[in-house]
């Protein structure tokens, strides 16, 4: 079902960079994008906003998918991104089959549970927007461009707002793909490579880190260290590495070492928990929490079998990991 939701175009808010190691410059709080047109919403079904830029699949449980990177659609009423022209690095790389993988977690989440996560998916290709950056960089000033990001933040919103009234705190993933020399997932949760590179002590010391965290309402509320829930036995890496999917951090990888590493870019930071998230238009300190995750290309996102396989996975993952950490089941 097809639904076209009608956004005025967002004011541009000021720019910063995405998923790397460099913590951005503090932003004034960008405009709040106009809510989505309200309508009754049905678990598993698909809705598009304009020009079917952005679609929205419904759910019902507390964890919520987004694809801001595989998208193939490059309307000639949209210029191209440049660097020269939007400033910051003005990355235009497609995360190859990362919406082809969304959609296959949510069906395997869905044949596990009974009841299906929510999933937002630009189809813009990164060369007319990147949902994961700020204005100007996001979408170049492009009036188009800025109503299609609205819907994409808009969309989230809404389903947060469906998890936390059913739920009362759930789990936001925003799905990547990275090309770097080691084969692994990269789990971003805002902390760069050398915060991750010092000792557990050193993480466990420091509330700065924690509060900075995309996992910040989480780890206050689990009585294991910070540094446990990022690399211990029971920490999401841990989890992944276990069931065939080599992840860092975790106990086997804990800390960067000079390896390439993103560490989380601007939907994590405004979607999730942390510190940065109020500045941003999310809720610090609040009910959602949740990490980026940059997926390798073999063995996770080139085939059909791959993606069937780390969804299943992710499931089990996560109904493991969401109730021993924070008591969140998936189960009905």
């Amino acid at each position: 079902m097809a639904i076209e939701v009608l956004l005025t175009a967002l004011t541009l808010s000021a720019c910063s960079g995405g998923p790397t190691d460099t913590k951005p410059p503090v932003v004034p709080p960008p405009v709040t994008p106009p809510p989505v047109v309200p309508v009754a919403y049905v678990p598993g079904q698909s809705y598009l906003g304009r020009n079917g830029y952005v679609e929205y699949i419904a759910g019902n449980t507390p964890v919520i998918l987004t694809a801001p990177h595989g998208g193939s659609l490059t309307p000639s009423s949209i210029p191209d991104r440049t660097a020269s022209a939007c400033g910051g690095s003005a990355t235009t790389v497609t995360d190859a089959n990362t919406q082809e993988l969304v959609r296959t977690m949510q069906a395997r989440y869905a044949a596990r549970f009974g009841r299906y996560p929510h999933v937002v998916i630009s189809h813009l290709s990164r060369r007319k927007l990147d949902p994961n950056r700020l204005q100007p960089e996001a979408g170049c000033g492009n009036a188009e461009a800025a109503t299609a990001l609205g819907e994409w933040h808009s969309y989230i919103d809404l389903a947060k707002s469906a998890v936390l009234k059913a739920h009362g705190k759930g789990w936001y993933m925003d799905m990547h793909g990275h090309g770097h020399a080691v084969p692994r997932l990269e789990l971003g949760y805002l902390l760069s490579a050398a915060a991750l590179d010092g000792s557990d002590a050193a993480l466990d010391a420091s509330s700065a880190l924690e509060n900075s965290a995309s996992i910040l309402t989480l780890s206050i509320a689990s009585p294991l260290s910070f540094s446990a829930l990022l690399r211990g036995p029971t920490s999401l890496g841990t989890l992944y590495a276990g069931l065939g999917f080599p992840a860092i951090p975790s106990s086997s990888d804990p800390r960067p070492s000079g390896t390439e590493y993103f560490n989380g870019g601007d939907n994590t930071r405004r979607h999730s928990c942390g510190s940065e998230a109020s500045p941003l238009g999310g809720t610090t300190g609040g009910l959602i929490c949740g990490v980026q995750i940059e997926a390798n290309f073999a063995g996770v996102r080139d085939n059909a079998a791959n993606r069937e396989r780390f969804a299943d996975v992710t499931a089990q993952v996560l109904e493991q990991y969401l109730r021993v950490h924070w008591g969140l089941l998936l189960a009905p």
